[in-house]
């Protein structure tokens, strides 16, 4: 059965006694996921699934399948927007009959399936060099000139300890 363009995800129940279900379609990304203002994610298209429901022995329904919705990602590092997908490979969930003897709406289950793929810490490439912590700008599109790349920034606090021993060996503590 095809479903398209709706914003819930519903397998019919009533018809599984007698076989399996399969179940495809994509659903409105925006309406699913609805994330709002979300500074960091935004959904950038529909969510495609291809989901497989079969009714087994104590009364269960399980289903199977994969789902795939596209973002939009702020780098952690240059703060930047970059797509990605997020995919569920291996989608599986039982639901009692009892409690879905019509209908099973397996939306909020595969909304939160793909929004657990997401990156806790996204970043646009593995070497984004991100930016610049004096004049902010992105080091990805080359260096700032703010001071060269082989001397360090300014030193730090605890820059005194760097040479300490416990010996007083540099005399800075005996």
């Amino acid at each position: 059965m095809k479903r398209k363009n709706e914003n819930r995800i519903v397998i019919e129940t009533s018809q599984l006694a007698r076989a399996p279900m399969e179940v495809s379609g994509e659903v409105d990304g925006d309406a699913v996921f609805n994330l709002g203002n979300d500074p960091v994610a935004r959904p950038a298209g529909p969510i495609k699934y291809a989901l497989r429901a079969e009714l087994v022995g104590g009364g269960e329904v399980v289903v199977t399948g994969s789902a795939e919705a596209p973002f939009e990602l702020l780098c952690g590092r240059c703060a930047r927007f970059f797509s990605t997908n997020a995919k569920i490979g291996a989608f599986l969930r039982a639901y009692a009959w009892e409690d879905h003897p019509e209908a099973i709406d397996a939306t909020a289950d595969v909304r939160e399936d793909l929004l657990l793929e997401l990156p806790g810490y996204p970043l646009c490439a593995p070497d984004c060099k991100g930016l610049c912590p004096e004049c902010g700008n992105n080091l990805n599109e080359g260096p700032c000139g703010c001071h060269a790349p082989e001397q360090p920034v300014a030193e730090t606090p605890w820059a005194a300890l760097d040479g300490w021993t416990e010996d007083g060996g540099n005399g800075v503590r005996k």
